[in-house]
């Protein structure tokens, strides 16, 4: 039975018994502390439209049943109820002003007046809260006596709230005795659901964050609303710092990160602490105790940020453990990026249900200029191969020119990204079937920029050399590498480079006439170097004679 199957129940078993029967009805409202049952039954009351007298009353504080009597004549006065009070009553007070019962210390006139005026009470809807903060000074058998006796002989409806397991000693068995003759109906509230979500309302928390809080709350059986009080006001610290324009994911995360800092701060008994904040496997958790590895799974069923340990949880375990400030600055560069995820997101749903339409026969004539924007929109999102079927079904539809105008649009961005990185799209057909001018557009790209981006010379010959290991991409470097290149490479960059501090020029020169990457290249190579050296003997006689020897070495 959910709050609302349990709002009306009460509201129910009130209206009957207030409309057909002449005796009072007692209702007990039970469930742990800090559930929200005083809440429960204030918003009842206030959503219901009884037309009879109400008092509340809070035993905390009240030291005397004759306390108690007054309380409740005095609060329905307060509250504007109609209390029928005889004249020849309202006018004991100045008659018996001056009778005094001295050993007693007590003004009888008054004492006389408050039984009286208790006497009128009847046909009201009367609460007993906070049983369990009850003085010791007042018995709990008196109060439950004068609750009966409202109930049986003046028809008062009488709710009691109170956690009976709370009860201590002779109170918890003259509750449970007197239980039997004076409640009527039990409602059990055993939830914090209804609180939390009245309160998140409040402070406008998004539906989804409600129902993880709500998770929560059931999975690891926290049913006390004052640590969900500290979740809420937490969180909307957070959310002041960081600002209102963040995404739901982000959201997410700062909740999960609030409610991790309180479970770890006030559930020490669940053995939850921050190093188990992050995925452990099975055959990991075989040591943990029964309970520890019940809220952990608990908690990875929730929500799979309770079982990470990104730069967010540092950041919140830094607050909660108060070692160090929190970087907002931090905070916000990953909220915005979070943000722009969210919102790519949500365009690429907003690509993808066009396509569910259009499967499911929902399409209109406006759907080839929604299909182009909506394309347009995910040209850096989606696979070329989704953007290749959007084109496919623009031409089938007979939109020529917006399948021509998105077709230029989706080549533009292929060479921005080309120019980032030439490997971006060397698996572009792996997941589907991608149309033929972009295959060509990436073919006739790559056979007028295969020299681009490629590694130096020097990169070549130190990978070549030292590393020993190398790639398409230094051979295609070396294929490519002109006379200048060999001449930058041999007399200004490898004297002076510390990689190759225990070889000179010539005994490079040497290793790369003999280069195993690709064999074939080495005749080249050496006429491109005996080209360098014959340029370099040029600049005068000693550097004739020095290129000279240098040359005859390499034909020989």
């Amino acid at each position: 039975m959910d709050i609302l199957e349990k709002e009306e129940r009460l509201k129910g078993i009130l209206e009957h018994n207030i409309k057909n029967v002449k005796i009072g009805t007692a209702i007990a409202i039970t469930g742990p502390w800090g559930v929200g049952k005083t809440f429960f039954w204030k918003r009842c009351i206030d959503g219901y439209n009884f037309k009879k007298k109400y008092v509340y009353i809070s035993l905390f504080g009240l030291e005397s049943l004759s306390d108690l009597k007054t309380h409740i004549y005095s609060n329905i006065e307060n509250n504007h109820s109609t209390l029928d009070i005889p004249r020849w009553i309202r006018g004991l007070p100045s008659i018996l002003k001056d009778t005094r019962v001295s050993q007693f210390g007590l003004s009888a006139s008054t004492k006389i007046f408050d039984s009286l005026m208790f006497n009128q009470v009847k046909d009201a809807i009367i609460c007993f809260d906070d049983f369990e903060r009850m003085s010791n000074k007042l018995d709990i058998k008196d109060v439950m006596g004068l609750a009966n006796y409202l109930k049986l002989e003046k028809n008062c409806q009488i709710i009691l709230i109170l956690d009976e397991d709370k009860a201590e000693g002779d109170n918890k068995k003259k509750y449970a005795d007197y239980k039997e003759k004076l409640v009527d109906e039990t409602i059990v509230i055993n939830s914090v659901e209804h609180l939390i979500r009245a309160n998140s309302i409040d402070v406008g928390i998004d539906e989804p964050l409600v129902e993880l809080m709500i998770e929560f709350a059931e999975a690891l059986e926290i049913h006390n609303f004052r640590f969900f009080q500290k979740v809420l006001k937490l969180y909307q610290q957070f959310r002041k710092e960081l600002g209102a324009d963040i995404a739901l994911s982000t959201k997410e995360i700062i909740l999960v990160r609030v409610l991790q800092g309180y479970l770890i701060q006030d559930f020490t008994n669940f053995e939850y602490s921050w190093s188990d904040c992050r995925y452990y496997s099975n055959k990991d958790r075989e040591d943990w105790s029964e309970i520890k590895q019940q809220k952990y799974e608990a908690l990875k069923k929730i929500s799979y940020n309770f079982t990470q340990d990104d730069l967010w949880f540092y950041e919140f375990k830094k607050w909660f453990e108060q070692v160090d400030g929190i970087d907002f600055d931090k905070l916000k560069e990953l909220a915005q990026s979070d943000l722009i995820l969210d919102k790519n997101n949500q365009k690429k749903d907003s690509f993808h249900e066009l396509f569910d339409h259009f499967w499911g026969l929902k399409i209109d004539d406006n759907f080839t200029e929604k299909l182009y924007f909506a394309s347009q929109q995910v040209i850096a999102l989606e696979s070329l191969h989704n953007l290749s079927f959007a084109l496919k079904i623009l031409e089938q539809l007979g939109d020529v020119q917006k399948a021509n105008l998105l077709e230029k649009q989706v080549m533009e961005w292929m060479k921005l990204k080309l120019k980032e990185n030439k490997k971006f799209f060397n698996n572009m057909s792996s997941l589907g079937e991608v149309k033929k001018i972009f295959q060509d557009f990436l073919s006739e790209y790559e056979e007028q920029n295969k020299f681009e981006g490629l590694p130096s010379l020097v990169e070549v010959i130190y990978r070549y050399i030292y590393v020993q290991s190398w790639s398409s991409e230094h051979v295609i470097a070396l294929e490519g590498a002109t006379r200048n290149d060999w001449k930058e490479v041999l007399f200004e960059l490898i004297p002076y480079d510390n990689r190759f501090h225990d070889m000179n020029t010539s005994q490079v020169v040497t290793q790369m006439l003999k280069q195993s990457m690709k064999p074939e290249l080495n005749s080249k190579i050496k006429q491109m170097i005996i080209d360098v050296y014959k340029e370099k003997g040029q600049e005068s006689e000693f550097h004739q004679r020095y290129m000279d020897y240098l040359i005859l070495r390499l034909k020989d």
